[in-house]
C-alpha cells in the first residue's frame, strides 16, 4: 500500500501528497490530530504547503515523520520530498579583480633570463651568511639552561552537583529572567481541559527523543537555540544526550534542570 500511494503520489509536493494519502484513507483531520497530537491548524498548514506558520524550522520534519508514521508512510520519504522542494543554498561568488597594467609589465619584465636574477641573489646572501655567522655562532657560550620554576599545586577540582532525575511536575521552581522560556501565547481553540503541556528550549546541541502517552515516539536532532512543544493527556517520556543543555516548562511552570550537564538523561513527567 505505502508503494502504490508513492506512485500514486509522485510529482505531488509533499502537502498535496499528505492529503491525498489522507483522503484516499478516508481520515478526517481532526482523527489526525487526536493521534499525532499535533494540532489541526498545523496538519492544516502542512498539507497547504504553507510551513512558514509552524512555530520554529525544528518543528518541521519532526512533524513530518510523525504524519507519514500515522498514515503508514515512509518518514523519510516524506522528508525527501520535503527537502526536495527547498531552494539550493546559494554559493558565495569570488570576485576576480582585473589585473593591472603596471603588474602585466613587472612580470613581463622577470620573464625570461631575468627570473633566475632575484633568486640567484638570494642564493648568493645565504651562502655568504653561511660563511661569516657560523664560526661566531660556534664560539658564543651556551647560557646554562635555567631551572624549571616549581609548578604550582594543582586547584582542588569540585564537583558539580548531582541534580536529581524529575519524576512529575511537583519539582518545578521558579528561575531567573536570564532563564526563563519566552511565553507563547496557545490558541484558544487548542486549549482543553485536563492535559499536559510540555515546552523546551536548548541552550546547546542535543538529541531527544520522547514518547507521549506510551503510545507516540519521535527522536530530534535539535540546535542551540531550539524551541519546541508538545501536548499530551497524562505523560511525556523524554531521554537526552545532554541532560544540562535544556531548559524546561511544565503546564506553564518551569522546571529545574532534567539533568547533569555533559550526561544523558531519563525523565518521566506526569499529569498532577
Amino acid at each position: 500500500m505505502p508503494e502504490a500511494d508513492a506512485e500514486k503520489g509522485a510529482g505531488l509536493p509533499v502537502g498535496e501528497y499528505l492529503k491525498s494519502v489522507r483522503e484516499s484513507r478516508g481520515l478526517q483531520l481532526e482523527q489526525a490530530s487526536r493521534v499525532t497530537k499535533i494540532s489541526k491548524s498545523y496538519l492544516l498548514a502542512i498539507e497547504q504547503g504553507e510551513f512558514d506558520k509552524l512555530p520554529n524550522a525544528a518543528y518541521i520534519k519532526g512533524f513530518l515523520r510523525l504524519y507519514a508514521g500515522y498514515l503508514a508512510l515512509s518518514g523519510d520519504e516524506v522528508i525527501r520530498r520535503y527537502e526536495s522542494t527547498l531552494p539550493p543554498v546559494a554559493r558565495p561568488q569570488v570576485e576576480h579583480r582585473p589585473e593591472r597594467p603596471v603588474e602585466i609589465m613587472e612580470r613581463a619584465k622577470l620573464g625570461g633570463h631575468g627570473r633566475w636574477l632575484i633568486p640567484s641573489l638570494l642564493l648568493v646572501l645565504v651562502i655568504l651568511a653561511a660563511i661569516f655567522l657560523t664560526p661566531e655562532r660556534a664560539e658564543q657560550p651556551v647560557p646554562p639552561a635555567p631551572h624549571p620554576a616549581p609548578a604550582p599545586p594543582p586547584a582542588a577540582q569540585v564537583a558539580p552537583p548531582v541534580l536529581p532525575q524529575l519524576t512529575s511536575a511537583a519539582s518545578a521552581r521558579g528561575v531567573t529572567p536570564e532563564a526563563e522560556l519566552p511565553p507563547r501565547a496557545i490558541p484558544a481553540g487548542e486549549r482543553q481541559a485536563g492535559g499536559i503541556i510540555l515546552r523546551l528550549r536548548f541552550n546547546q546541541d542535543s538529541w531527544l527523543s520522547i514518547t507521549i502517552d506510551d503510545s507516540i515516539s519521535q527522536r530530534y536532532d535539535l540546535k542551540a537555540g531550539d524551541i519546541i512543544e508538545w501536548k499530551g493527556a497524562r505523560l511525556f517520556v523524554l531521554d537526552l544526550g545532554d541532560g544540562g543543555a535544556v531548559e524546561a516548562e511544565f503546564n506553564g511552570r518551569p522546571l529545574k534542570a532534567l539533568g547533569e550537564p555533559g550526561k544523558p538523561a531519563h525523565v518521566e513527567l506526569k499529569a498532577p
